[in-house]
């Protein structure tokens, strides 16, 4: 039986191609692209009764440290820090 887990990188394998063919056109657009993909399965959960409003918001609230983490790793010269609020 698929955990959660086995689901998810199921999911994000398929959508790594989609994703690719929207994205690259500008900054601009591949930020309307995150924004409508988080929209998109925000309304997905919600709709479907996939998940409960605490379960979405803790997801979320972890994604906002791992973004920060990630974006952050890419920039040498700055320090790291521990806060994800700037």
């Amino acid at each position: 039986m698929s955990t959660i887990d086995d689901f998810q990188k199921q999911h994000e394998a398929r959508l790594t191609d989609f994703i690719a063919g929207l994205s690259g056109r500008s900054a601009e657009s591949d930020w309307a692209l995150t924004r409508a993909l988080v929209h998109k399965a925000v309304h997905l959960v919600a709709e479907r009764g996939a998940g409960e409003f605490c379960a979405v918001a803790t997801f979320l609230a972890e994604m906002i440290g791992h973004a920060h983490q990630i974006m952050h790793t890419t920039e040498k010269s700055e320090s790291p820090h521990r806060d994800v609020v700037h």
